[in-house]
């Protein structure tokens, strides 16, 4: 099974700004985070969805000038935008990567990747976000088209089709998911490693200085670099 790593990007987001383009580690914060994926194996190609709202036009005009593949389509359409994604790449499973996640560990990706082209369609979703055990901002779903393409056909609310894959995940009944946990090293939800909005960049900057301005940097680095009292959640996810 061919796997397409798709980043979910915006701009603007619960009515908030989401620091897509600001600048991280001497890179747009995008721009890092497709450094980081293109570190995963497994995968068959790299592509950015975003949606075709006027607000988002800096996102498909970063994609054009980098040459990155732009999956666009309704806001309020994820899942959409996803199978759109799939079926344009050739790509018979996805994994989803929030661009509010720039650190993301590619071992993390390369794992989902690497379980749902074993499984080869035995399970519909693959992740770590039903019940969170790793840090805040390692957050992966990984689906098959076929599944996928089921969903859309039961998710007729906007709400559903606005959170993608979590239809697959919430649905057992339904669908034949796998969830993940961290293992014991990792299993620190309490951390955030994400970016929610501008103000949480200075904190990641300082993580980033830690692991020496590299891009190869482990989830146990992040870890180590972060500490309990750095980056402690302050909100539930």
């Amino acid at each position: 099974m061919n796997v397409l790593a798709i980043i979910s990007a915006v701009m603007i987001r619960d009515g908030r700004e989401t620091g897509a383009l600001a600048p991280l580690g001497g890179e747009p914060l995008l721009g890092f985070l497709l450094q980081r994926v293109a570190r995963a194996d497994k995968l068959a190609a790299i592509a950015v969805a975003t949606s075709d709202a006027p607000e988002d036009e800096p996102i498909r005009a970063f994609c054009a000038a980098r040459g990155v593949t732009c999956q666009t389509g309704d806001a309020d359409d994820l899942i959409g935008r996803l199978l759109a994604a799939l079926r344009a790449a050739g790509a018979k499973g996805g994994v989803l990567i929030d661009a509010r996640n720039p650190l993301i560990d590619p071992a993390l990706i390369t794992q989902v990747a690497d379980l749902l082209q074993m499984t080869d369609g035995m399970l519909d979703w693959i992740g770590n976000t039903l019940a969170p055990t790793y840090p805040r901002g390692m957050e992966i779903d990984g689906f098959t088209l076929a599944a996928l393409a089921e969903a859309e056909a039961r998710c007729g609310a906007p709400e559903q089709r606005r959170r993608g894959p979590a239809f697959l995940r919430e649905n057992s009944r339904i669908y034949r998911p796998l969830s993940l946990k961290a293992p014991p090293e990792a299993a620190r939800p309490e951390l955030r490693l994400d970016v929610e909005s501008p103000g949480d960049l200075p904190r990641i900057e300082a993580i980033l200085r830690c692991v020496g301005g590299r891009t190869d940097f482990t989830l146990a680095e992040l870890i180590a670099a972060a500490g309990a009292g750095t980056a402690s959640r302050s909100d539930p996810p």
